[in-house]
């Protein structure tokens, strides 16, 4: 996927930055609090960006595509606009968080979005 028009989530950041390995140190830490490989929890996600209308179409997309997903929201910090929200549950085996992982970063990517961070519900 290549979309020469980004100027926040650039080409060279898709390519470079979504460091899938770093999830299995998460997931290793979710584990050691009990939680198992075959569990499902809920993830809250966050996106940023540097225009509010960039920021207002993921949302919009990401209710479309994913309904199930609740308080997707948009919050503007120091002239950067972070959309966030929660899935419904996924499985937290490291081959389901990297799928899911991938499929946001590469939705994000298609409205100059980047993938900021994610963590199970608390």
């Amino acid at each position: 996927m290549a979309n020469t028009s980004n100027t926040f989530f650039t080409a060279d950041l898709y390519n470079s930055e979504i460091h899938l390995e770093i999830n299995e140190d998460i997931l290793n830490n979710i584990y050691a609090d009990g939680i198992k490989s075959n569990d499902s929890l809920k993830i809250e996600f966050v996106f940023i960006t540097d225009s509010e209308d960039k920021a207002i179409l993921l949302k919009d997309k990401l209710l479309d595509q994913f309904p199930s997903y609740s308080k997707v929201s948009i919050v503007e910090t120091d002239g950067f606009f972070d959309i966030q929200g929660i899935t419904d549950k996924v499985e937290m085996s490291l081959n389901e968080i990297n799928n899911w992982n991938q499929t946001m970063w590469d939705f994000g990517y298609q409205y100059d979005c980047q993938l900021d961070g994610w963590q199970v519900g608390v």
